[in-house]
């Protein structure tokens, strides 16, 4: 009972301290682009899920998640993972390779999953 009272105290800490930016996250932008000449496909997280929840996209496209819960949450799949993300905060990436891709909340993994399908 104890040790697992110190994991959620634990978990807690962690969530309320890895918030601490407003920055925008970006990760994996292989292009030239600068970050001013980028168009984001854009995915909400509102309510433990994601809008949308499923994505067709072209290749080099780049997708913007944000955070609109005031619940910390980290997006993750096979191919990209994202920091802690606190209510307002973005994470990016950029889909070079054309393939299917599942996604879901790593924090909150019984939610549903999103998929974007790279063409």
């Amino acid at each position: 009972m104890k040790s697992e009272l110190l994991v959620i105290i634990l978990l807690i800490a962690f969530l309320a301290l890895s918030g601490c930016t407003d920055k925008e996250i970006v990760q994996d932008t292989d292009s030239n682009a600068s970050a001013e000449d980028i168009k984001y496909i854009e995915i909400y997280i509102d309510d433990y899920a994601f809008h949308p929840q499923s994505l067709t996209i072209s290749r080099g496209d780049t997708v913007r998640w944000t955070n609109n819960d005031s619940v910390a949450y980290i997006v993750k799949s096979s191919a990209f993972q994202s920091p802690t993300l606190t209510k307002g905060m973005t994470f990016t990436y950029t889909f070079n390779e054309r393939r299917t891709y599942n996604y879901y909340l790593a924090t909150h993994p019984y939610t549903k999953s999103g998929m974007i399908v790279v063409e």
